[in-house]
């Protein structure tokens, strides 16, 4: 692989902040707060890192290459039990790796946006809708948006 990272603990704000906003206050859903990240350079070195992992106790594997978020990022987040602590182990390319930075800023926004259960992301999908033009081309506009520096605009 190209690089193992150990990450520092995730924030208590951002803790707090998963919990009330993906877990429905139940603290015993977050498994992220051990972190650590292993960059492969391409596919063989990624399959080769995944057939590895299986050794370890998996709790959870979110495939991020099978769906990627809607910021077209991918990556694969396993959950696995080391001496009896849940962590997290993440696996990326390093080609996507390169952007991560990038799109991280609009991941950030967005996921603050559309925090909650489905009926309050509906909601809110509702109120942008009600801001859009329905001739105007949605694309262009919010590339427009994320491009600007206004962050009023956005």
């Amino acid at each position: 692989y190209t690089s193992l990272t150990v990450a520092p603990l995730k924030s208590r704000a951002r803790c707090m902040e998963k919990v009330e906003n993906e877990y429905d206050a139940d603290v015993t859903r977050l498994v992220d707060i051990v972190r650590a990240s292993i960059v492969v350079a391409d596919e063989d070195q990624l399959i080769a890192v995944a057939k590895a992992l299986e050794d370890e106790e998996i709790l959870r594997l979110k495939n991020r290459f099978k769906e990627p978020l809607f910021t077209g990022y991918s990556d694969a987040l396993y959950n696995i039990e080391i001496e009896g602590m849940i962590c997290e182990v993440q696996l990326h390319v390093s080609a996507i790796v390169a952007h991560k930075e990038e799109n991280h800023v609009y991941y950030e926004y967005f996921r603050s946006f559309f925090a909650g259960n489905f009926g309050a992301c509906e909601a809110r999908i509702h109120m942008l809708e009600k801001c859009v033009d329905p001739d105007a081309d949605v694309r262009e506009m919010l590339m427009k948006m994320l491009a600007s520096e206004d962050e009023k605009l956005i």
